[in-house]
């Protein structure tokens, strides 16, 4: 039984690595050096509610899930992605510690040895350990399995298995002590029969009315004046909505690296070169592998597949068969036709995947040979597919995958499906695991045909680089202000490209691959300063850093466009409401009077306060549901305009005998929401400074 694969499905929490002792070394010499680029009081990483969180500490944390991800992974080598993905679990986990950790100190929430025992062999077994020892020939949980893992563990001289059931062991604790705080919160939680009965009301009461509505845009912005002290007004009165993080913008421009003519010419005589080399080669796979930018590609293809330059010939041309070079996509190409022959284009299959385990290899190989022979004794697939299968997609269809060509499957499966016969049940190992897959149809033959590929990539040469790269830097060194930039940007008909909330902990700039150099810039720089030539693949950024937003609250200035719309919105709605009071008291006289529609909306509802075309307007929905029927509202200041509105009729509902069953689906609707939203206020209550982006 592959147990600890199981477990370390479970366990997952961690990615990445890179050398802490690296690490250290480098900070330890910036922070030891009067000129490093951290001042004495920049060693944390962050504050959580009050709380420094030193760099070394957090690194640790990275060190220690990177660990468990080599061991958890069987790997020693994890790439920048995987690194950037730890770092930022890391500290979402940290955050979590920290903030929900305070918590449970704070109520006396612990797990107990006894809790975890009970969890592991007792009567209230965790799932996934439940899942992970349960007798695949009988379905049944085996508590004494559990004990002979936990004995054994220690007998693997890699301490590989101990150090995963650890992982899995801390996993369970942290998910009971957030089960139990989870708990305590929904148990606390009441809903009174006042508000069971005005949910009710909200969500079961309509209305039938209808409104006229003046839009704003039928005055034109010009004709309202907006003053300082209206945008200030404003501003202040709206203060929340204007709350914001650090980030910065910026403009750029980019001197991409482009093949040049002669790196173009260079590329068609190496191609040229190999030509007669192909139309020769006896071993034509080996000949890709060592003279081709792509690797060799073992499918065979139906006609109207292939490119269209040699579909038609590749078909009507004996074997060996070379064309080419052609140009496409910044690439020569040679094609060479290696074999024909008539075969299925398609399969329908279905499988049971199981997932393997160097420990636990034989056991998962005999395991398949039952289940083959159990399928050819007359089992049914779909049962065994849900028992055994960790396709969790294809069990849904009780393991099958449909009909599929040579090219969608990886190719271990793919050529046993389209080796085999109708009918036949074979046993075949791919990256995924060990799949025990049955063919069920196999389409008509046809003639395919397989062909080699060897591809030259036309790139830019050291020397076409070298070129692009001074003349970007004699762009940033001749336009070093704001200014210069501008007017350089517009006297050479450059492109002018933007960026806007770029946060500090940002890995890339827009789509400038691998730009975290950038990132860093912008939070150095001051407002109109031009930064040197940065490279990111093939081309080179010139940057000018155009505004600064820091955490809190934003300036006037910064959201003086929003600002200015709502100050002008406000004053239209004051001329509109003054035309409408003065429109009459009957809602098709308003109507005509300001040359509006009326219109009729049915079964409005407090819960769901949309009109129709208009939108979604709680304003003006919630004082229709406050009316008479057959009485007309004031003018009502709303999203999309002024409205004025009139009742027609309110359908009543029929009332319960009590408001049981809707306080117990308002607290169902509360505790669903309790968890994230208790979580989200206690984190914002920690005032959480994220400094990262100072160190990686």
């Amino acid at each position: 039984m592959a147990v600890i694969e199981k477990i370390r499905n479970r366990a997952g929490l961690l990615i990445g690595f890179v050398g802490f002792s690296l690490f250290a070394f480098i900070l330890g010499d910036l922070f030891s050096s009067s000129k490093g680029i951290f001042s004495k009081n920049e060693t944390s990483v962050g504050v959580i509610a009050g709380k420094k969180i030193n760099v070394m500490d957090f690194e640790s944390r990275v060190q220690e899930m990177a660990n468990n991800y080599k061991v958890q992974n069987n790997t020693e080598s994890i790439d920048q992605a995987t690194m950037d993905q730890i770092r930022e679990q890391a500290w979402n986990q940290l955050v979590n510690d920290e903030v929900m950790g305070t918590q449970y100190n704070k109520l006396g929430l612990t797990v107990s040895s006894d809790e975890l025992f009970d969890m592991v062999q007792g009567k209230n077994i965790h799932p996934q350990v439940r899942q992970a020892f349960t007798d695949p020939k009988t379905g049944q949980f085996n508590p004494s399995s559990v004990l002979t893992f936990l004995k054994n563990m220690d007998n693997d001289p890699t301490g590989k298995t101990k150090a995963q059931w650890v992982i899995f062991e801390k996993a369970m604790r942290q998910e009971r002590m957030q089960q139990k705080y989870n708990d305590l919160v929904k148990g606390g939680l009441y809903v009174t029969t006042a508000e069971a009965k005005e949910d009710f009301m909200a969500k079961n009461r309509t209305a039938s009315l209808k409104y006229v509505m003046i839009p704003y845009s039928t005055i034109v912005d010009s004709t309202i004046e907006v003053s300082d002290a209206d945008l200030k007004a404003v501003y202040n009165e709206n203060l929340k909505k204007y709350k914001q993080v650090a980030s910065r913008a910026i403009d750029y421009v980019t001197f991409d690296v482009n093949p040049s003519d002669v790196d173009r010419q260079a590329a068609a005589n190496d191609i040229a070169k190999i030509t007669e080399g192909f139309k020769t080669a006896t071993n034509d796979s080996a000949f890709v592998a060592a003279n081709s930018d792509s690797p060799f590609d073992a499918s065979f293809h139906k006609k109207g597949t292939l490119p269209f330059n040699i579909d038609s010939i590749m078909f009507a041309a004996p074997v060996g068969t070379v064309v080419g070079p052609f140009e496409e996509n910044g690439t020569y190409r040679l094609s060479k036709l290696t074999a024909s022959k008539m075969m299925a284009d398609s399969v329908k299959a279905r499988h049971i995947l199981l997932k393997m385990d160097p420990a636990k290899d034989a056991e998962i190989r005999g395991r398949a040979d039952s289940i083959k022979t159990a399928l050819k004794g007359g089992a049914k697939f779909e049962v065994l597919a849900n028992q055994y299968s960790t396709d969790q997609a294809a069990n849904q269809k009780g393991g099958d995958l449909g009909w599929f060509n040579s090219q969608m499957m990886v190719k271990e499966f793919s050529d046993a499906c389209f080796g085999a016969k109708k009918g036949e049940i074979v046993i075949v190992q791919t990256q995924f695991g060990l799949h025990i897959a049955e063919v069920e149809d196999i389409s008509a033959a046809s003639r395919q045909v397989q062909v080699a590929n060897v591809t030259k990539r036309i790139e830019p040469s050291t020397k076409t680089m070298q070129m692009v790269f001074t003349k970007a830097n004699e762009f940033a060194n001749k336009n070093a202000n704001a200014d210069a930039f501008d007017k350089a940007v517009k006297d050479q008909n450059l492109t002018k490209l933007t960026e806007q909330n770029i946060v500090e902990n940002a890995r890339q700039v827009g789509a400038l691959e691998n730009s975290r150099e950038l990132v860093r810039w912008s939070f150095g720089a001051k407002v109109g300063d031009i930064s040197k030539a940065f490279e990111f693949g093939n081309r080179f950024v010139i940057a000018k850093l155009t505004d600064i937003r820091e955490k809190g609250f934003s300036t006037l200035e910064q959201v003086k466009d929003q600002v200015t719309y709502e100050a002008r919105r406000d004053k239209k709605a004051q001329q509109l409401i003054e035309k409408l009071s003065k429109a009459g008291s009957n809602i098709d006289a308003i109507g005509a009077a300001v040359q509006q529609p009326v219109n009729p909306a049915e079964n409005v509802s407090f819960a769901s306060p949309f009109l129709g075309n208009a939108g979604n307007e709680g304003a003006v929905v919630g004082t229709a549901m406050t009316l008479k029927a057959g009485q007309v509202s004031a003018p009502i200041k709303g999203v999309s305009g002024v409205y004025v509105v009139v009742v027609n009729s309110f359908n009543e509902p029929q009332m319960p005998k009590d408001f049981k069953d809707a306080a117990n689906q308002l607290r169902q609707q509360l505790a669903g929401r309790s968890q994230y939203e208790v979580f989200n206020a206690l984190r914002e209550k920690a005032n959480i400074d994220d400094n990262r982006g100072k160190f990686y």
